[in-house]
């Protein structure tokens, strides 16, 4: 496993965290009519993407680590 990958790895899916969680402060979902709701939602589901993304792939590392 390239050692240099996973934690270059896990620091972005911490920086991404961080990300969510202030996108998610005061968010009470998507307002009808309201495009800065429907933003701010589609900001989230980018941020869970990445982390989701980021999640899998340090799975496969680790797995073909053995």
């Amino acid at each position: 496993m390239n050692n240099k990958k996973y934690k270059d790895l896990v620091k972005k899916r911490a920086e991404y965290e961080e990300k969510l969680r202030n996108a998610r402060i005061g968010f009470r979902g998507v307002r009808h009519e309201d495009s800065a709701s429907e933003i701010r939602y589609t900001q989230i589901k980018v941020y869970e993407g990445f982390i989701n993304s980021i999640d899998e792939e340090l799975a496969s590392m680790k797995k073909a680590r053995g």
